[in-house]
Formats: structure tokens, C-alpha cells, sequence
């Protein structure tokens, strides 16, 4: 099993080389590419499937070209096969995540007003035809986004609706994800308001800033279950603040210096019968050096309080959740091979949720991105031995389409 998964591994890197070499330039995938992160879905840029265009109003107002309807439609598919190394769940996903990953449909309506601003908005909604994405979800069907907009090019940003959060870094580049993800920390959406706002300082330097406060959850996550409230019935995240700043910094040799530093405050209630409410908060810091084909990522978060009564790395209450990423990525023409290891230490009680990604993505064309990634992923510590240990020992092939 072993010689087999070390054969897969060598013929997946001689892929990338190969696509490398015939690859001239450009076509790389985003910092943050949809499954976007893969797993999720942030800020990208795609040609769209559908672009309605300017409709305007009826009589001179057609004739205004600042007053314009358009509406891009988008859509896509992750489709994901795994090679287990230990010969227990290969196939087409795993065991309870059979199936396609998920499928999903954007829309983003914007209607420009005679100043300027712009009056939208923004929603994604996925589906899975078998298992659910995660067990405390509702259904196979789910809306990841959905949020009203207004966007002015002197204040910014303003969203209402389900948005996810900007704590700490967006994404780290890979699909399978990262131990701050699983934890919850990282492409979670909720119900809320959001201010963002783009500032450009000089030629090289833009401070890009979040503003966001959550009045509730809406049991939407990537996490594992057992890893935050939302997964935890009976236990309700709620008025949470979420700030982000990140300076960006462009150098004259074109390299690139992105520094996040983000903070959060938030209530968690309780209707668990012997458990308190909690007061939770957070930081986080991350650094993003981007030089020729090199990417260098670092990434801290601690988190204070108790998020779920039976935590799944520890087994226990933890009440503080201490999270560590770290990558090296190398870009030539449309491959970029990379290597990331993340970490969680939960503490009172302890646990250790250790996670090490690597492999290659290749951006086939525009619109087809193929990754491959070699997965490990333990954990250890657990109040409950037979929690401890592989999680996951697998290589994994994802397609994922976008339209």
C-alpha cells in the first residue's frame, strides 16, 4: 500500500512538471481560488456564465450609462477522488461525504446609481446530491453568501446579509484545508453587517481594513463537528466583532509584502444544561511575501474561551485554542507546487491536531483547475484514545470546474 501511494505521488508531480514545461506563462490560480478556497468560496475573479447587461430605466434615464443593471452568474463543480494510503476509504469522496464535493450557483446583481455608487449584491448557493457537507447541517442544499450591498469608491463597502468572516488569512492555497479551518476559524459565514474598505496610501502601499459584527450564527462552516458552537445544538454564537487590517506593500522589484492583523470579541449562549455562556475573543497575525514564482505564508491565531462542550481534538472543554500555519509555494507558467503544515493545541484540556498538505495545482485552462494533494493528517491528546491518531493518510485529485 505504501509503494502504491509513493507511485501515485512520483506520477502526480511528473504531471505538474510536464504542464509546467508546456505552460509559458500566466494562468496561475488566485491566492485564493474558489473551493475557493476550495473548500469555500472568497473573493475571486471568473468570466462569468451569464452576464445581463445594462438595462437602465425607461425614457432618458437610457441614456445615462451610469445608470445600469447587470447581473454575472456563475457557476461550478469540486469533483474529488482519494487514493486512501491505508486501503480503507478510496473512491469517489470519502465514507459519509460520498459524492460530488458540492456544486454551486453565484449571482451578483449591481445596479450603478448617476453619483456612482453601486447598489447590489452577492449569493452562492451549493448543493450536494448525497450526503450532507456536514452532519449539523440543515440539508443538502445551502446558501454560502447572500448579502445586499452598497459601494461607494470614497467609503468603501457596505454588506448586509450572511457574510463570512475576515479573521485572520483568507486562504492558504491548497483544497484540503487547514487546521485553523477545521477549527472553524476560516471561511465561516454568519448573519451580520460588514465595512470594507480599500485604502490606497501611494503607488506602494494599500491598507486594506474589515469592520464586521455577527448577531447570530447560521450553522454554516467547514469545521469539524465537535470544533465550534455551530456544530454544537443548544450552543449559539452571537454578537460577534470581527476587525481586519492588512497593509500590502508593493516593493520596486516587484515583490509583494501583505501583513493581516485581526481581532475578535463575541458571546457564546448556552442552553446546555450545567454549561455557562461565554465570552470569547481572539487575534491573529499573518504575513503573505510574495517574490517572482516564491510564496512564503505565516500564520498565528490564539482564541480564548470555550467554543464546545466536547471539543474533537481534545475531548474536552478547552477554553483556549492556540493555531499555527506555515507554506512554501513555487509558481512556474500555470503549476504551483507547495507545501504547508498547520497546527492546532488546544488547551484545559489539552489536545494536538498536527496537518501537513502538499502537492500541486495546475490551471488546465481559464476556466479547469486540477489539484493534487498528499494529505496527513493526526491528532493526539484526545481525552478518548480511540479519537487519537491518522485521520487522514490519503492523496487526493480534485477537478474543479468554474464557470
Amino acid at each position: 500500500m505504501i509503494h502504491r501511494g509513493i507511485t501515485i505521488v512520483a506520477c502526480l508531480l511528473w504531471m505538474g512538471a510536464a504542464v509546467s514545461a508546456m505552460a509559458s506563462s500566466g494562468g496561475g490560480c488566485d491566492d485564493c481560488s474558489v473551493g475557493n478556497c476550495l473548500t469555500s468560496s472568497a473573493p475571486i475573479s471568473r468570466e462569468p456564465l451569464l452576464d445581463i447587461g445594462c438595462l437602465g430605466k425607461i425614457g432618458d434615464a437610457l441614456k445615462q450609462e451610469s445608470d445600469c443593471w447587470t447581473m454575472p452568474i456563475g457557476a461550478g463543480g469540486q469533483h474529488w477522488f482519494t487514493e486512501d494510503l491505508r486501503g480503507d476509504n478510496d473512491g469517489y469522496g470519502i465514507p459519509g461525504l460520498r459524492g460530488t464535493y458540492f456544486w454551486y450557483l453565484t449571482a451578483d446583481p449591481q445596479y450603478t446609481l448617476a453619483s456612482g455608487n453601486r447598489l447590489g449584491g452577492h449569493v452562492e448557493l451549493r448543493l450536494r446530491e448525497r450526503d450532507k457537507f456536514r452532519s449539523f447541517f440543515a440539508d443538502q442544499v445551502w446558501t454560502y453568501e447572500a448579502y445586499v450591498s452598497l459601494a461607494s469608491d470614497q467609503w468603501g463597502t457596505l454588506k448586509a446579509g450572511q457574510i463570512w468572516k475576515r479573521f485572520g488569512m483568507d486562504w492558504d492555497g491548497v483544497w484540503w484545508g487547514n487546521a485553523a479551518y477545521f477549527d472553524g476559524f476560516k471561511l465561516d459565514p454568519d448573519y451580520g453587517l460588514s465595512w470594507e474598505r480599500t485604502t490606497q496610501v501611494d503607488q506602494r502601499l494599500e491598507i486594506n481594513s474589515f469592520v464586521q459584527f455577527f448577531f447570530h450564527e447560521d450553522r454554516v462552516n467547514g469545521s469539524f463537528p465537535g470544533a465550534d458552537p455551530e456544530s454544537a445544538f443548544g450552543y449559539t454564537e452571537r454578537n460577534t466583532g470581527v476587525v481586519r487590517v492588512m497593509p500590502r506593500w508593493t516593493f520596486d522589484d516587484g515583490s509583494r509584502l501583505d501583513l493581516g492583523m485581526s481581532g475578535l470579541v463575541g458571546e457564546i449562549d448556552s442552553r446546555i444544561a450545567g454549561i455557562d455562556d461565554q465570552v470569547t475573543a481572539g487575534y491573529a497575525l499573518d504575513l503573505n511575501y510574495f517574490a517572482g514564482p516564491w510564496r512564503i505564508l505565516l500564520e498565528a491565531q490564539q482564541y480564548f474561551g470555550r467554543r464546545n462542550p466536547v471539543n474533537w481534538i481534545s475531548g474536552g472543554p478547552s477554553n483556549r485554542v492556540s493555531n499555527f500555519l506555515t507554506g512554501l509555494h513555487y509558481t512556474r507558467g500555470s503549476v504551483t507546487y507547495r507545501g504547508n503544515y498547520s497546527a492546532s493545541l488546544d488547551s484545559n484540556p489539552a489536545g494536538v491536531q498536527n496537518l501537513v498538505v502538499t502537492g500541486v495545482t495546475v490551471a488546465v485552462t481559464k476556466n479547469i483547475d486540477f489539484y493534487f494533494d498528499y494529505v496527513n493528517q493526526q491528532i493526539s491528546g484526545n481525552a478518548n484514545p480511540a479519537s487519537n491518531g491518522h485521520l487522514f493518510n490519503s492523496v487526493n485529485f480534485i477537478v474543479h470546474w468554474h464557470l
